[in-house]
């Protein structure tokens, strides 16, 4: 396989939670989804058999350094890990349907 595609491991991150709910819309907060598109994720990648983690399977507050170290710990400083980070973007300015991906090498 070309090295390009080589993975070691997933880690599914659910954006907010806990004391941050992210965008709220009433009693939709983003928190919620975010949490329940991750879980998908997490039980999909265990069935096509691609090593996985999460790092929050609760409505729980991670603040910044313990979502990298759970990000870190899962399997080490490897390149060959992807971490997904799940937002939903809110509506309301003229950037609403802007996304961006970042490729960092910890």
């Amino acid at each position: 396989m070309n090295d390009f595609f080589r993975m070691s491991g997933v880690v599914v991150d659910a954006g907010h939670g806990g004391n941050d709910p992210g965008a709220v819309n009433g009693n939709i907060k983003e928190k919620d989804l975010t949490l329940e598109v991750s879980q998908y994720m997490y039980d999909r990648f265990k069935e096509l058999g691609i090593p996985v983690t999460l790092t929050r399977n609760s409505d729980e507050t991670l603040a910044r350094n313990e979502r990298v170290s759970r990000i870190l710990n899962a399997y080490g400083n490897n390149p060959e890990v992807v971490v997904v980070s799940n937002h939903i973007n809110a509506g309301g300015s003229d950037i609403s349907n802007y996304e961006e991906l970042n490729l960092i090498n910890f």
